[in-house]
């Protein structure tokens, strides 16, 4: 018996859902208790200019992140994508590359790589709390597989393994999370209306091990003068999160388009997420974006703060065909509370 891919993609999402509910729940005390936040770093010149408000609405090799079901939706048989993004600092940046290709009767595949990279941080000690005179850089990597395929001309759904790495001097912690996700266009019979679910960073605590966690304590007992001990390291959730949003293109004419999305997050590591965004698009060449996020529920008890760093984004894309080859360019800026604002720029070639 033939299952129909429509009631494969609701039993998809009432899995999210059903999941969702269990993995993000928590007190309401819940900033900051979660690891590997290389994982809430988002990528792409466009997603960020719209926000993170990407769950619906984006197709092709920068969905990987936003919602890998969104692969299968390219429109090139191989992309390539390269984006840089600074950090807190000059000293610091955020690499990301990823390649995806449409394997014909198996569905689309993708490759990713997620790179931090950081200036020389002083090591400090309980002893030596202003620095021992070295210094050490941490590697932080997150590699993803990415698998996306269409069910129907309508359904798609895909799914992501990230491998996430952390060396941080002399200790380091690796793990898994997983991202699923599914996008329904034509929504209600609405051409043009899309919805989208992804339920991401779904794996087992992460913990930290190494040389760096051993100690030795100057007196124990009467008898020992000196004892090499470990300490043990805590294990941290995963900030796992779940998102549906909802997107509608909005053909003006033939050389004005519209694309309005939203979509709201549910998480375990801080406060709500709601987010709005739009893009323009001048004959199929130049594109305006802008977005803004809200964060629910987000006041302290110790101060009047929001509880989330960033702010309103904007910006720029450009595209163009050379042959049988796609070109896009794309700019970002995203506006922060406490830090400067943060500059990405995003290359993607198509073909």
């Amino acid at each position: 018996m033939r299952i129909s891919p429509r009631y494969i993609a609701a039993a998809l999402l009432l899995a999210f859902a059903l999941t969702g509910s269990v993995a993000v729940a928590g007190g309401g005390n819940k900033e900051g208790t979660a690891a590997a936040d290389q994982l809430l770093v988002p990528v792409g010149a466009r997603g960020i200019a719209l926000g993170s408000a990407y769950t619906a609405g984006l197709t092709g090799i920068e969905a990987i992140y936003y919602n890998p079901a969104g692969l299968s939706g390219s429109r090139h048989g191989v992309e390539v994508m390269f984006a840089q993004m600074n950090g807190l600092d000059n000293e610091d940046g955020i690499s990301y590359f990823g390649i995806g290709s449409n394997m014909a009767g198996f569905g689309h595949v993708a490759f990713s790589v997620k790179a931090l990279s950081f200036g020389d941080i002083l090591i400090t000690d309980e002893r030596q709390v202003d620095g021992t005179g070295a210094v050490y850089s941490p590697t932080v990597l997150t590699l993803g597989l990415t698998y996306s395929r269409a069910l129907t001309d309508r359904i798609r759904s895909g799914v992501t393994v990230n491998m996430v790495s952390e060396e941080l001097d002399r200790v380091s912690a690796t793990g898994f999370a997983f991202d699923v996700g599914v996008q329904y266009s034509g929504l209600a019979g609405f051409d043009g209306l899309e919805l989208g679910v992804t339920l991401r960073h779904i794996g087992s605590n992460m913990k930290y091990e190494g040389p760096g966690l051993l100690r030795m304590v100057d007196e124990i007992g009467a008898d020992r003068t000196g004892q090499l001990l470990k300490i043990e390291s805590a294990g941290f959730q995963l900030p796992t999160s779940l998102e549906i949003g909802m997107a509608y293109k909005y053909n003006i004419s033939d050389i004005h388009n519209l694309l309005v999305m939203t979509s709201f997050e549910n998480n375990n590591f801080i406060s709500d997420q709601y987010r709005v965004a739009v893009e323009y698009m001048f004959n199929n060449f130049l594109a305006l974006r802008g977005s803004y996020n809200i964060a629910g529920n987000a006041k302290t008890d110790y101060d009047d703060a929001t509880g989330y760093l960033y702010g309103p984004a904007f910006g720029v894309g450009l595209q163009q065909w050379t042959g049988d080859v796609k070109l896009y360019l794309d700019y970002a800026y995203r506006t922060r509370e406490v830090f400067g604002g943060q500059h990405v720029i995003a290359l993607k070639v198509g073909f």
